[in-house]
């Protein structure tokens, strides 16, 4: 995964006079207007001269920065790197739009990897004025993404907000701070409607670094820090070369979007993936871990937000599993679910489900080593788990009780030599997990069980999404593009 850069400039001016907004109405003198353009190209001239600094862009004023043309120009500047998959700002969309993009032109921008981020405020525009906007980038191929804080009060307006965008543009919901109550469970259930990821603004993101992608956010006197809402000063963007110490998050909680979207989590590669402009993208099929992954370490089911998540990307994506639990396991313990779920890959690929086209195949496993294996139960201390379809034997788990796997393996002890001292056949293969042992014919595992799944469906590799969280996950990860490691932090 690529670097998302942020820049945040010295502007701190803008044209509206929202009145919870400590830049309102504020106007930058022309000398305050002049030193941010000087440290916005000062910013742009290090990008194009860093060969390392690739990935993508997204300037995050304080006010409104697209009113002023040298944003335009540099945006456009920025565009023509080509270490740069995409460019964009945040905006309250009140710019000249037809005057603005032909300024971004004049200066040969790549409209392609323009990125726009829209805030609506009801208190200085209509949803009319605002619609007519969008309407105009749209005609334009601007891809963009709208939203609003959740104000209860205002929560007709924002309703009618959605009503008049294309079901294509995602309409997000801020949750607003300062509120000095909780929002109630109707006005949840009411902002949840118009945006299905509202739960995640609720949500409290615990900081860890571990869980931080590879991003940077950079003042306007380039001063580093790894989000807008870090601390710790990673060193100078104009250091040559930049310097940057080891990376620890002070921070509680990741409590605003451009800090929790850095986060390699489940959601955010499905749904708000790289590059982060909250700009929905949807991968044709995804494939998910279980253990670890769809359900969290340390926890024993499925999260709520998740839930609520994957029902809303199976109406744009095909959802599977992808774990190395039997099909009868997976499917208990990923219940709540289930009814979103096209199937997956169990048993570490000894088992493939695709319902769209009643595929249920197994690798089946020679039984005549099972006796001799059975006996040796009460010696070796585990108990001897079947897993069959339609009579024919495809997985077999020696389960322990918990941290009792036999001192040896943990030792480094290999799985094959254990496998001839049990009396195990070279056809079958062993794979240590948690307090089991699994076995499964010589030659499975999740990514051939993934591919050949994508093989049946048509998927290719970039319309492929995969989520996992263990050392046996890495292949497929390595395999698709758009993966991402849970269990890991980076990639």
């Amino acid at each position: 995964m690529k670097r998302q850069w942020f820049y945040r400039g010295a502007l701190k001016s803008c044209n509206y006079s929202c009145s919870y907004c400590p830049f309102s109405t504020k106007r930058g003198s022309t000398h305050e207007l002049e030193e941010d353009r000087q440290a916005l190209f000062r910013f742009i001239s290090r990008m194009d001269g860093l060969h390392s600094a690739e990935g993508a862009l997204q300037i995050i004023p304080y006010g409104e920065a697209l009113i002023h043309p040298y944003y335009w120009e540099g945006l456009a500047q920025l565009s023509r790197n080509p270490r740069l998959d995409a460019v964009g700002a945040q905006s309250n969309f009140s710019f000249p739009v037809k005057e603005m993009l032909s300024v971004y032109r004049q200066h040969s921008g790549n409209i392609s990897k323009l990125r726009l981020w829209g805030t609506f405020h009801p208190e200085m525009t209509t949803v009319e004025q605002f619609v007519r906007q969008c309407n105009l980038l749209l005609s334009q191929d601007i891809s963009y993404c709208v939203g609003a804080v959740g104000i209860p009060e205002q929560i007709h307006s924002i309703r009618s907000l959605r009503q008049s965008l294309p079901d294509s543009v995602y309409l997000w919901i801020n949750k607003m701070d300062g509120m000095k109550r909780a929002y109630t469970p109707s006005e949840i259930e009411n902002f949840l409607q118009i945006d299905p990821y509202f739960g995640m603004e609720l949500s409290h993101h615990r900081a860890d670094a571990a869980l931080c992608a590879d991003s940077r956010f950079v003042e306007s006197d380039g001063t580093m820090r790894q989000c807008n809402l870090s601390r710790q000063n990673l060193g100078n963007f104009y250091d040559k070369p930049a310097t940057v110490p080891d990376y620890s998050c002070a921070r509680k909680e990741c409590s605003c979007y451009l800090a929790y979207c850095n986060r390699m989590e489940p959601e955010m590669v499905c749904f708000f993936p790289y590059p982060a402009f909250r700009i929905p993208v949807y991968p044709k099929a995804v494939f998910i871990d279980v253990d670890g992954t769809l359900i969290p370490e340390g926890e024993t089911q499925i999260p709520k937000r998740y839930v609520h998540w994957l029902r809303h990307l199976a109406g744009y994506s095909d959802i599977y599993l992808a774990t190395s639990l039997p099909y009868e396991t997976a499917r208990k313990r990923a219940s709540a679910v289930w009814p979103f779920l096209c199937g997956g890959v169990f048993a570490n690929g000894a088992r493939r489900m695709v319902r769209k086209i009643s595929l249920d195949e197994i690798e089946p496993m020679d039984t005549n080593w099972l006796a001799q294996l059975l006996e040796k139960e009460p010696q070796y201390g585990f108990r001897l788990r079947q897993y069959k379809k339609e009579g024919m034997l495809y997985k077999v788990t020696l389960a322990y009780q918990r941290n009792r796997l036999p001192e040896k393996l943990s030792k480094g002890y290999l799985l094959d030599e254990f496998a001839r001292e049990l009396g195990i056949p070279d056809t079958c293969q062993l794979l240590s997990e948690q307090n089991c042992i699994q076995i499964t014919k010589r030659g499975t595992s999740k990514l051939a069980g993934v591919k050949s799944i994508c093989q049946s469906m048509g998927y290719g590799r970039q319309e492929t999404a995969v989520i996992g969280n263990s050392e046996n996950d890495i292949p497929m990860l390595d395999y698709f593009p758009n993966s991402i490691n849970v269990g890991a932090g980076k990639l």
